[in-house]
């Protein structure tokens, strides 16, 4: 199950500004011994005002500081290349580019995205001046775009913002309500870490096994892949083997999955894996003795009071789940693709897919902040920053980003995309607030409304 693209891009998405020219036949050049002690004058974090994004621009002192890179949370690490005076190139994407201005005291303090769909000018931290939006102005804002969706906002258990926008299908009265059905995507991995640490609670599986103990024949490069790795995706495996709605039986998806090449050594590296996930479905099932989702509906689905969170078992009524959007069109229902009875192969099953509305996922908030599914103790661990990231978010627990973990705004989040619904969900948990966005478009200024209700509602 993909998650988010280019925030990069979804900043220009959101937000029409003035182009800025550039000249793309500069080429690049080594940095030098001075250029590279010269590096600290642009680190720094810097905010896109309009939409209070944070930019952030860095080294590293395990590369000697030698080279710059830029991160926006929710999407990966870039790292830039020199180009020409104070201007830098993606290293991947060379049509994006960088270019810093206003030096002042020996630091930069603004900074031009450079890109094919517009420019983006952000400013130092300590100067910016962030525009923040009330729930009323965003609501405005989003009938203005056209957002198909729901959202919800809660502060502990009251809920203080929920309303529906656009189509659910392309039925003459088909509109968006509260309590449609949405592909929530890569938030199915939150469902699959705490089906594990449920396990782990029941002592019939440790986070520090290795994955030779649930399969046969796993060879020598990935036995000593542990269930932690999977759930931080420190494995070291690829993303994906295969198509979401591909059939594929259990013994062609473990064939395939152990004879795919590792892209970095286990253990070391955060590389988002989808199949590392499946892995995990697949282990839930073995020492269960319980189908997937049958487990989950057992042991969190129903304690949580989430009737309507599944793939298959609620039942769905007809006109509940809501047709993605492409281009305007709808397309099929995510439990009209290519599934099977017990709902999607392993290419997307555990790791993406799963069907829910915004109730449920506030009920999902609840449980975790009540303790409901997970003790205290385990609680702590799934919302844990496991691993530093440098990409995608700053940490990763089990199943969540994790953000500002020592702070009073401590944020676990993570969002989810297909080719057809876009999802987020953000939690602080030592303030009780919660925002759900659940669409079924896929459009990237979906990931910035999480941020801009945030932005609101801690100022506060």
């Amino acid at each position: 199950m993909k998650i988010t693209n280019s925030i990069i891009v979804l900043i220009v998405s959101l937000f029409c500004i003035n182009s800025f020219s550039c000249n793309s036949t500069n080429k690049p050049h080594l940095l030098n011994n001075q250029t590279q002690n010269n590096l600290k004058k642009y680190v720094g974090e810097y905010i896109y005002e309009a939409a209070g994004i944070p930019i952030n621009i860095y080294t590293k002192e395990k590369e000697n500081n030698s080279k710059l890179y830029l991160f926006v949370t929710g999407d990966k690490e870039s790292e830039l290349i020199k180009i020409g005076e104070h201007k830098f190139s993606f290293k991947t994407e060379k049509e994006f580019k960088v270019e810093f201005k206003n030096l002042e005291n020996g630091v930069f303090n603004e900074l031009i995205l450079i890109q094919p769909q517009g420019n983006v000018k952000a400013v130092r931290k300590e100067k910016a001046i962030v525009k923040i939006d009330d729930l009323a102005t965003i609501d405005k804002k989003l009938i203005q775009k056209g957002f198909s969706g729901v959202i919800l906002v809660a502060k502990n258990d009251s809920i203080i913002f929920n309303k529906a926008y656009g189509r659910k299908n392309s039925q003459k009265n088909g509109m968006n309500d509260i309590k449609t059905v949405f592909d929530i995507c890569s938030i199915t991995k939150q469902f699959t870490a705490a089906g594990i640490l449920k396990l782990s609670m029941q002592n019939k599986v440790l986070v520090n096994d290795k994955i030779s103990k649930y399969f046969n024949d796993v060879p020598n490069d990935k036995k000593y892949i542990t269930i932690h790795q999977l759930l931080t995706h420190s494995s070291g495996l690829v993303d994906g083997i295969g198509d979401d709605y591909d059939t594929i039986t259990e013994e062609e998806f473990l064939k395939k999955v152990f004879s795919s090449k590792l892209i970095s050594q286990v253990g070391k590296k955060f590389n988002y894996s989808n199949i590392g996930y499946s892995l995990l479905g697949l282990i839930i099932e073995k020492v269960s003795g319980k189908e997937y989702e049958t487990f989950l509906n057992e042991t969190i689905f129903k304690p949580s009071k989430m009737y309507h969170t599944g793939y298959v078992i609620p039942n769905w009524k007809n006109n509940e789940v809501a047709n993605g959007f492409l281009d305007g069109a709808a397309a099929k229902k995510p439990n009209e693709e290519n599934w099977s009875s017990n709902g999607p192969y392993l290419n997307l099953k555990a790791n993406g897919g799963i069907l829910s509305n915004a109730n449920d996922m506030f009920l999902w908030s609840k449980a975790i902040r009540n303790n409901t599914v997970l003790d205290a103790s385990t609680t702590s661990k799934y919302l844990h920053p496991h691993l530093k990231t440098e990409s995608l978010y700053s940490n990763y627990g089990y199943g969540w980003g994790i953000e500002n973990n020592d702070s009073e705004n401590k944020l676990v989040l993570h969002g989810g995309a297909s080719d057809l619904f876009a999802t987020d969900m953000w939690m602080y948990p030592n303030k009780g607030i919660t925002i759900i966005v659940l669409s079924n478009t896929q459009e990237e200024y979906v990931y910035s409304i999480a941020r801009k209700i945030s932005n609101f509602l801690l100022q506060k």
